[in-house]
């Protein structure tokens, strides 16, 4: 569509171009000089509003519409420019905030398309591979005691020994999975909450524990195997890898930029009295 776009402006190209600087002309009152005081709308500038246009309305702008779209630009530099040599950007917080987000923006955009290597993934796994690796998978049994009361703390003892003794205990009724075989994480916290996921991890292999609370209430807890994770595989984690590689590489490209552009400023911290 791109092509069509442009097969379909070169035609009226001159009028653009001639609309734009009667604009300009009547505007000014004067003809242009050289310099910042020049506006010019050229196949650039007349292309880009016109590519713009479409890209909102899905339709080519007609030639009315492309004479005001050219005089709307036209005074959007006149008000600009003005508004420099006025020097009402001088203290205006958000015009400062807004040119370092746009020199920041120019400053990564290598670095936000670059394209990492294998060797160079694999090494961001291997210089921390306790953060790319898997959870711990959890298999584990648990009796449901009903909601966190009085009560059901001071039953949780004398159920809790029972279990231990090896005696069986009917817990409350709920929708909940008497066991679970090599959980994850995310796969318990989905069924029984985070505190009951982070209790879980502070648990003992082999004996009945508890009461251990959860989003539902108190439960008792046998952990009956914990499997330690396998090493991380860039097969497996390659997506989430590259993202941090690219967050880094961005950083490195943004601290370098400011660094450079640094250098060239004498900064003055005057103490405060």
């Amino acid at each position: 569509m791109k092509i069509l776009g442009w097969r379909l402006i070169k035609e009226p190209l001159v009028h653009f171009v001639v609309a734009g600087a009667a604009v300009f002309w009547v505007l000014s009152g004067r003809p242009p000089d050289l310099g910042e005081r020049r506006i010019v709308v050229d196949e650039a500038v007349a292309g880009a509003l016109v590519r713009r246009y479409y890209d909102s309305f899905r339709r080519m702008p007609s030639k009315d519409e492309i004479d005001g779209l050219i005089s709307d630009w036209v005074a959007d530099q006149v008000y600009y420019r003005e508004a420099l040599r006025l020097g009402l950007d001088q203290g205006d917080e958000v015009v400062v905030r807004r040119m370092r987000r746009k020199l920041e923006s120019m400053a990564v955009a290598d670095a936000e398309t670059a394209e990492p290597s294998d060797a160079e993934l694999q090494a961001l796994i291997d210089k921390d591979p306790a953060h790319y690796s898997e959870d711990p998978r959890t298999s584990f049994e648990q009796v449901y005691l009903g909601a966190d009361t009085p009560q059901s703390r001071a039953r949780a003892d004398l159920q809790l020994a029972q279990l231990r003794g090896g005696k069986p205990v009917n817990g409350v009724p709920a929708p909940l999975p008497a066991q679970l075989g090599k959980a994850s994480a995310a796969d318990i916290s989905g069924q029984f909450g985070d505190e009951f996921t982070l209790s879980l991890r502070r648990l003992p292999v082999g004996q009945w524990q508890g009461p251990v609370a959860s989003g539902l209430g108190l439960h008792l807890v046998r952990i009956t195997a914990r499997d330690a994770p396998s090493p991380p595989s860039l097969a497996n984690i390659r997506q989430r890898v590259t993202n941090d590689w690219r967050a880094a590489a961005i950083q490195r490209a943004q601290a370098q930029a400011y660094g450079d552009m640094l250098k060239g400023y004498d900064v003055v911290i005057v103490p405060v009295k």
